[in-house]
């Protein structure tokens, strides 16, 4: 009778909502070194139908059009990408950092990215933006002036409150491929997996420290050779984590979101961290740092 009584009351008791979470890839079309043999079309290829077969909702990809211009042959990316049925959003002309620009310079950026964005867009939504270095400026004056600028062009600011430096393992990958370092490249896996699982307790944590919830996260890659290679197991950690994946639009639908995506309101604490720090609360623990041994990797 207690054990039918407990499955009664399990049965009955309200399910927690699983984790949501928007995968979102930065510097379309071209992201760090090629590995020998390997073009920016494979890449995106690569990248393209691990998004299919996991069956993930649209991704934005966030574009530096400078990079046609460099690499000529990565234009090609950017049609698949949309091909796919996947968005696309401004990530600046060139990457800089706005604490090296001057406002108007970096109004200039912004702008001259559109065209391409127009282009390719169809009916999709690009108006979407995200700070290169995820760096809105050294001063409130400036971060303030650029808000007003992306609010009267009609832009939605996407943050990421989700990251693992995805990108610290571009350069390392090219070389131990080119080196046929096996031994090496898995190692890199182990670490690559390691540092998602170990942020997303991190900011899950900093998460219920500053709302006492798990927010809808956004999660911030990249369009580079080992983000393709190791996508399928990102998902399949993800999903072993029990998050459901979602839509930008989806996420930062969220109330937390609203000052963030909307450039009209005043600028909310740049991210988790310091939404927790202005709470006067402690951090949890920063996850380790991978950093000195990728870069030292295969030289």
């Amino acid at each position: 009778m207690k054990r039918l009584v407990l499955a009664f009351l399990a049965f009955c008791a309200p399910a927690l909502a699983a984790p949501e979470i928007a995968f979102s890839f930065d510097d379309l079309p071209v992201h760090g070194p090629l590995p020998p043999g390997m073009t920016r079309v494979d890449i995106a290829r690569q990248m393209i139908a691990g998004l299919k077969a996991a069956k993930m909702p649209p991704a934005y990809g966030l574009i530096n059009a400078a990079s046609i211009g460099t690499e000529p042959e990565s234009a090609a990316v950017l049609n698949l990408w949309r091909a796919a049925g996947n968005p696309l959003g401004n990530h600046t002309w060139s990457h800089p950092n706005l604490a090296n620009l001057t406002v108007a310079a970096y109004e200039a950026e912004i702008v001259r990215n559109e065209a391409v964005l127009s282009e390719l867009a169809g009916n999709t939504d690009w108006h979407w933006f995200r700070y290169p270095f995820l760096s809105e400026g050294e001063t409130p004056d400036k971060r303030a002036e650029i808000r007003g600028f992306l609010a009267s062009r009609g832009y939605k600011i996407a943050p990421a409150t989700m990251m693992f430096g995805d990108w610290l393992y571009s350069e390392p990958y090219a070389r131990c491929v080119a080196k046929k370092e096996k031994a090496s490249i898995v190692r890199m896996e182990k670490l690559y997996l390691a540092a998602a699982e170990a942020h997303i307790r991190y900011y899950r944590a900093l998460s219920q420290a500053a709302n006492g919830r798990d927010i809808p996260y956004v999660l911030l890659l990249h369009i580079g050779s080992f983000e393709a290679h190791m996508l399928p197991r990102l998902i399949a950690l993800y999903k072993a984590k029990g998050f459901q994946f979602v839509t930008i639009d989806r996420a930062e639908s969220d109330p937390y979101y609203q000052a963030f995506t909307d450039p009209r309101l005043p600028a909310p604490p740049i991210d988790l961290e310091t939404a927790v720090e202005a709470k006067g609360l402690a951090k949890p623990e920063s996850p380790p740092s991978y950093t000195a041994e990728l870069a030292a990797m295969c030289q």
